[in-house]
Protein backbone atom coordinates (compact mmCIF):
# COMPACT_ATOMS: atom_id res chain seq x y z
CA UNK A 1 0.00 0.00 0.00
CA UNK A 2 1.63 3.70 -1.25
CA UNK A 3 1.57 6.58 1.63
CA UNK A 4 -0.81 9.04 1.46
CA UNK A 5 1.66 11.57 -0.09
CA UNK A 6 2.44 9.08 -2.57
CA UNK A 7 -1.26 8.72 -3.49
CA UNK A 8 -1.69 12.56 -3.94
CA UNK A 9 1.10 12.82 -6.03
CA UNK A 10 -0.06 9.70 -8.33
CA UNK A 11 -3.85 11.49 -8.01
CA UNK A 12 -5.28 8.34 -6.85
CA UNK A 13 -6.55 10.49 -3.79
CA UNK A 14 -7.97 13.87 -3.75
CA UNK A 15 -8.67 14.69 -0.01
CA UNK A 16 -6.47 14.39 3.43
CA UNK A 17 -7.79 12.10 6.19
CA UNK A 18 -9.98 14.48 7.36
CA UNK A 19 -11.79 15.38 4.13
CA UNK A 20 -9.88 18.80 3.49
CA UNK A 21 -9.12 18.51 -0.38
CA UNK A 22 -5.60 17.97 -1.61
CA UNK A 23 -3.79 20.98 -3.53
CA UNK A 24 -0.85 21.57 -4.67
CA UNK A 25 1.00 24.83 -3.87
CA UNK A 26 3.86 24.58 -5.97
CA UNK A 27 5.61 22.29 -8.16
CA UNK A 28 8.93 22.06 -9.14
CA UNK A 29 10.85 18.91 -11.25
CA UNK A 30 11.55 16.69 -7.96
CA UNK A 31 9.42 18.63 -5.28
CA UNK A 32 5.94 19.98 -4.33
CA UNK A 33 4.14 21.95 -1.68
CA UNK A 34 0.95 21.83 -0.05
CA UNK A 35 -1.04 22.67 2.84
CA UNK A 36 -1.06 20.32 5.69
CA UNK A 37 -4.77 19.82 7.32
CA UNK A 38 -2.37 20.25 10.43
CA UNK A 39 -2.78 23.96 11.12
CA UNK A 40 -1.68 25.20 14.10
CA UNK A 41 -4.12 27.11 16.00
CA UNK A 42 -2.65 30.68 16.35
CA UNK A 43 -0.97 30.23 12.86
CA UNK A 44 -3.19 30.10 9.18
CA UNK A 45 -1.10 27.39 7.82
CA UNK A 46 1.40 25.06 7.51
CA UNK A 47 3.54 24.04 4.50
CA UNK A 48 4.48 20.80 3.85
CA UNK A 49 7.35 20.49 1.03
CA UNK A 50 8.34 16.62 -0.22
CA UNK A 51 9.96 15.11 -3.08
CA UNK A 52 7.66 13.20 -5.71
CA UNK A 53 9.71 10.31 -5.63
CA UNK A 54 8.91 8.23 -2.23
CA UNK A 55 11.94 8.44 -0.33
CA UNK A 56 11.11 6.76 3.61
CA UNK A 57 14.34 8.60 5.43
CA UNK A 58 16.61 11.62 3.99
CA UNK A 59 19.42 9.49 3.59
CA UNK A 60 17.79 7.99 0.92
CA UNK A 61 17.42 11.22 -0.81
CA UNK A 62 19.85 11.40 -4.29
CA UNK A 63 21.78 15.12 -3.69
CA UNK A 64 20.23 16.78 -6.93
CA UNK A 65 16.64 15.77 -5.29
CA UNK A 66 17.79 17.31 -1.61
CA UNK A 67 18.73 20.16 -3.67
CA UNK A 68 15.60 20.90 -5.41
CA UNK A 69 13.97 20.14 -2.14
CA UNK A 70 16.20 22.79 -0.08
CA UNK A 71 15.46 25.40 -2.60
CA UNK A 72 11.65 24.91 -3.21
CA UNK A 73 11.73 24.99 0.83
CA UNK A 74 13.41 28.43 1.04
CA UNK A 75 11.38 29.58 -1.73
CA UNK A 76 8.18 28.69 0.57
CA UNK A 77 9.83 30.31 3.46
CA UNK A 78 11.15 33.63 1.80
CA UNK A 79 6.84 34.06 1.00
CA UNK A 80 5.88 33.47 4.09
CA UNK A 81 8.40 35.93 5.47
CA UNK A 82 6.52 38.43 3.72
CA UNK A 83 3.54 37.99 6.18
CA UNK A 84 5.38 36.14 9.21
CA UNK A 85 7.68 36.81 11.27
CA UNK A 86 9.77 34.05 11.08
CA UNK A 87 9.31 30.53 10.33
CA UNK A 88 10.28 26.55 11.79
CA UNK A 89 11.00 23.93 9.15
CA UNK A 90 11.20 20.77 10.39
CA UNK A 91 11.95 17.59 9.75
CA UNK A 92 11.15 14.30 11.45
CA UNK A 93 13.01 11.43 10.55
CA UNK A 94 11.64 8.27 12.35
CA UNK A 95 8.77 6.86 13.79
CA UNK A 96 11.01 7.66 17.28
CA UNK A 97 11.12 11.46 16.31
CA UNK A 98 7.32 11.73 15.41
CA UNK A 99 7.45 11.16 11.64
CA UNK A 100 3.85 9.55 10.68
CA UNK A 101 4.01 9.65 7.46
CA UNK A 102 6.97 7.19 6.09
CA UNK A 103 7.83 9.94 3.09
CA UNK A 104 10.51 12.60 3.94
CA UNK A 105 8.90 15.58 4.16
CA UNK A 106 9.57 19.58 5.39
CA UNK A 107 7.23 20.80 7.88
CA UNK A 108 7.27 24.79 7.22
CA UNK A 109 5.31 26.46 10.06
CA UNK A 110 4.36 30.29 9.64
CA UNK A 111 5.34 32.38 13.34
CA UNK A 112 4.93 35.60 14.89
CA UNK A 113 6.27 36.47 18.41
CA UNK A 114 3.55 35.50 21.12
CA UNK A 115 2.01 32.78 18.73
CA UNK A 116 2.24 30.20 21.49
CA UNK A 117 3.14 27.38 19.41
CA UNK A 118 5.78 25.12 21.46
CA UNK A 119 7.53 22.70 18.70
CA UNK A 120 9.24 20.96 21.11
CA UNK A 121 9.89 20.55 24.65
CA UNK A 122 12.01 18.51 26.26
CA UNK A 123 13.98 18.73 29.92
CA UNK A 124 17.67 19.68 29.23
CA UNK A 125 20.26 18.08 31.29
CA UNK A 126 22.67 19.93 32.36
CA UNK A 127 26.49 19.00 31.02
CA UNK A 128 29.56 19.44 32.23
CA UNK A 129 32.57 20.62 30.15
CA UNK A 130 33.95 16.78 30.56
CA UNK A 131 30.70 15.50 28.92
CA UNK A 132 30.59 17.69 26.47
CA UNK A 133 33.36 17.28 24.95
CA UNK A 134 32.92 13.23 25.16
CA UNK A 135 30.26 13.65 23.07
CA UNK A 136 31.77 15.96 20.34
CA UNK A 137 34.63 13.02 20.30
CA UNK A 138 32.38 10.42 19.74
CA UNK A 139 30.71 12.30 17.22
CA UNK A 140 33.40 13.17 15.35
CA UNK A 141 35.31 9.05 15.49
CA UNK A 142 31.38 8.15 13.94
CA UNK A 143 31.46 10.47 11.38
CA UNK A 144 34.95 8.60 10.70
CA UNK A 145 34.03 5.45 10.49
CA UNK A 146 31.37 6.29 7.70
Amino acid sequence: MQCIFCQFVDGERKTHSDGLPFKIIHRKEHTISFLSNAVPEKQDGQILVIPIRHYCNIGEVPQYILKELMTHTILIVNILRKNHEGCNILLNEGKSASQTIPHTHFHIIPRDRGDKIRIESYKKKNVSSEEFLKLHREMKRMLKSN
